[in-house]
């Protein structure tokens, strides 16, 4: 059976009409080589900070597999592998944040890439400062998610000048045309009561598009009401410039004062007569240029969008005729100081000063449900036992701080636990949500691979009848609240899954948590509920 092949690839021409030839071996040895990188799959192959080992599959009608099946099951008898966990971390409460700090750099790495548990604090959420302050060094060849994430932003912002710019040109080519069209209904008229507008004078208006901020803001509502059009036109990256940019050069308010005229604070004193220097009555310098009545000054426009450290100078600041330079204002009232002068980079090794940030959820999650972190005390340095953790994170869930005789079974923390816990157990990276007003966010393998697919909100459920004959209050939550909810997951191309958990009475959890917690988290029961948004146009 003849089997189907491609083509082989041709070489295309180059583009200045040579033709491309195989390189020699002496060219490809010069040739930059790229360092490999270990795939993701490999970095964060394990789910958990623990190691399971389980037994093949077996196939009734492959007798290998039974072998195969036979073999493992006699190699995990005869020598059993280490118990899980093998290793335990340690972590530390840190009472002014509400979480739980962990500073081992091998941990750090072994929670992030074994669950993604945490985030740096100095980073966005993978704690990578360190990789950053090398790259940014030149110390490592590489990239860091937080660069590309910086040059997305910079070219959608691009593409959305360049679509508002392609608007404004189809708007000023329609004006244009109603512009001529004006003009040659005014010549067929003829003579009329009315009053025209003059046409020439409009379609020079028009002429320049706008394409900044404020020119955006500026445009009229009718082409009868076009202002005079801009003598330069101005980029995009030039519009986003505030009005403190334009500032006079620093030759231009620079000017000598005589000492004589000087005071001991820097000041220019105050005379009966007029200085000659050209000073006003606060002792700031006038330009020779002020007493011009109708001239206009130039201002210097400066060509970068990020702020300027340049200031004004001024010689008759601190009493010195050499005075340092004055620090501009900016229109918000803040100061423009001189950018310090750029220092040697450190040659020696960096020390990485990050660690990671655990929640409570997570931190007991690790500690209860997998064992793999041991939380310590602030000042004691001993570990925390799991019940006291437990009453620890529900305190200080809120702020300020709860007392223990006011915690309830259904405070925010036991609540969040829960659906932690239980999504943890499906297999699901639960993660904060609080980006897009969610309780939590939920990825299939993690932020590294792929987005969160879903955003969940937590409802409590007062179903037990304890509840009913105290007359305990029921949140209640409107459509329009739920509607807002999942358009903004709708933005995002996420789904909304409404997450009910069963409260149990106070009585109950109170001797249920005397046995555990496990005993007292076996309370609560999840239901959950998916909501999509309904279009008309789309579901008829």
């Amino acid at each position: 059976m003849a089997e189907a092949q491609s083509p082989a690839p041709q070489p295309q021409p180059a583009a200045n009409g040579v033709k491309s030839s195989t390189a020699s071996p002496a060219q490809a040895e010069t040739r930059p080589q790229r360092p490999k990188t270990t795939p993701l799959h490999q970095i964060y192959a394990l789910p958990a900070p623990i190691r399971t080992f389980p037994l093949p599959s077996f196939y009734p009608n492959n007798p290998v597999s039974l072998l195969q099946l036979a073999w493992a099951w006699a190699s995990q008898v005869l020598s059993p592998p280490p118990a899980e966990p093998s290793v335990i971390w340690e972590a530390i409460w840190s009472p002014e944040s509400s979480s739980v700090h962990v500073y081992d750099e091998k941990a750090i790495r072994a929670l992030w890439e074994q669950g993604f548990y945490g985030k740096g604090n100095l980073s966005r959420s993978e704690p990578n400062w360190l990789k950053r302050e090398k790259v940014r060094r030149g110390l490592v060849q590489t990239h860091v998610s937080e660069e590309l994430t910086t040059s997305r932003r910079e070219e959608r912002i691009k593409m959305k000048w360049e679509r508002a710019r392609a608007e404004q040109d189809a708007i000023r080519q329609v004006r244009l045309e109603e512009a001529r069209l004006a003009m040659a209904h005014g010549s067929s008229a003829g003579t009329s009561s009315v009053p025209q507008p003059e046409v020439p004078a409009v379609i020079a208006a028009v002429q320049a598009p706008p394409t900044g901020p404020l020119e955006l803001l500026l445009l009229p509502n009718s082409s009868a009401d076009v202002p005079l059009a801009v003598e330069h036109p101005i980029l995009p990256a030039e519009a986003i410039a505030a009005a403190a940019d334009l500032i006079p050069d620093d030759s231009e308010s620079s000017f000598d004062t005589p000492p004589d005229q000087q005071s001991a604070n820097g000041h220019a004193v105050n005379g009966s007569s007029i200085s000659t220097t050209g000073e006003d009555l606060n002792g700031h310098v006038k330009s020779p240029d002020d007493n011009a009545p109708d001239e206009v000054k130039t201002v210097k426009r400066r060509k970068s969008v990020r702020p300027s450290h340049a200031s004004i100078s001024d010689k008759t600041t601190n009493g010195s005729s050499h005075g340092a330079k004055r620090d501009a204002v900016w229109p918000n009232g803040s100061l423009r100081h001189k950018a310090a002068p750029d220092m040697p980079e450190a040659t020696g090794e960096i020390l990485n000063k990050e660690h990671l940030q655990l929640t409570g959820e997570e931190a007991l999650f690790l500690s209860f449900g997998l064992g793999t972190l041991k939380v310590l005390d602030p000042q004691t340095k001993t570990p925390i036992d799991t019940s006291s953790l437990l009453t620890l994170f529900r305190q200080n869930a809120v702020f300020p701080p709860l007392p223990p005789t006011a915690l309830l079974p259904d405070d925010s923390f036991l609540l969040n636990y829960a659906v932690y816990h239980h999504f943890r157990s499906l297999g699901w990276v639960p993660r904060p949500g609080i980006k897009f007003g969610m309780d939590w966010m939920l990825y299939a393998k993690g932020p590294v691979f792929d987005h969160a697919e879903f955003g969940v909100i937590i409802l409590p459920s007062y179903s037990h009848a304890w509840w009913k004959e105290n007359k305990h209050p029921v949140p209640q939550k409107t459509w329009h609240w739920l509607h807002g909810v999942v358009r903004v997951l709708a933005h995002v191309h996420k789904s909304l899954v409404l997450v009910y958990v069963d409260v149990p009475p106070p009585p109950i959890f109170d001797k249920a948590f005397e046995q555990g917690p496990a005993a007292a988290l076996k309370l609560y029961k999840i239901r959950e509920v998916m909501v999509r948004r309904w279009s008309s146009n789309r579901n008829r």
